[in-house]
């Protein structure tokens, strides 16, 4: 049982992606995450202008070495997670579907979910934070090497699944829209071990980090301002 339990939670030994693989995903990951950038920002361009201008953007970033901006964004930020990459493919395959102008609706019960996995995020990233600067007592960025890492977070994503159920606002918007991203996000990892080898850095990336504490800003501004212009009822 022990001789289990230590393979379980080694951390030597880590299965790590080849090389190809490595610079492979470096080029196609920013492609897509440039391309539904570029995608958002013309936003007010006609769908034709836009969609051309994000298939140009994510063709150039697919060019190999360091004529591509994910050379040069690779060497200051790394690859951006698999959960980055999922959520911007998926949005750009919704906004290229659409005629409207691209934005990022959201009814109220799946933004309740979403932000149940917000959270999540938001909490792993100050972990990983203080774990940079050596203020917790073991290494975990260290476990996402691990198999124990990846049976705790794929529990996590099952309860979720069970807690989420299948209710949803409506019969266009599911409600297990979260334990699927994560889901999705495990099965890639498992499958490719990107984009380091290392879990943490398949389910967040420091911008991806950074887009979640502006969201959790944005969203106690408008509560506060919300409370703060509220008209007084009168007795």
């Amino acid at each position: 049982m022990s001789a289990f339990l230590n393979t379980l939670l080694s951390t030597e030994n880590p299965v790590l992606p080849s090389p190809t693989a490595m610079r492979v995903a470096l080029h196609l990951v920013w492609a897509i995450v440039l391309g539904s950038g570029t995608l958002l920002m013309a936003g007010k361009l006609a769908r034709p202008y836009r969609l051309g201008l994000s298939l140009l953007v994510m063709a150039w970033t697919l060019v190999p070495g360091n004529a591509s901006p994910a050379y040069w964004l690779g060497l200051a930020f790394q690859t951006p997670s698999l959960t980055s990459a999922v959520i911007c493919l998926t949005w750009f395959l919704s906004c290229a579907r659409r005629e409207a102008e691209p934005g990022i609706p959201m009814a109220p019960p799946l933004a309740r979910r979403l932000t149940m996995l917000g959270a999540t995020g938001f909490v792993l990233g100050w972990v990983l934070l203080l774990d940079t600067l050596a203020w917790l007592p073991v290494s975990v960025y260290a476990w996402g090497f691990g198999s124990a890492a990846l049976g705790a977070v794929a529990v996590f994503a099952t309860l979720l699944w069970v807690v989420a159920g299948t209710a949803g606002v409506n019969r266009k918007v599911p409600g297990l829209v979260g334990p699927l991203l994560m889901l999705c996000v495990l099965t890639l990892f498992v499958l490719t071990r990107l984009p380091t080898g290392n879990l943490w850095d398949a389910l967040i990336d420091p911008w991806l980090w950074i887009a979640l504490q502006v969201g959790w800003l944005i969203s106690v501004a408008r509560r506060w301002l919300a409370g703060k212009w509220l008209p007084a009822t009168r007795v």
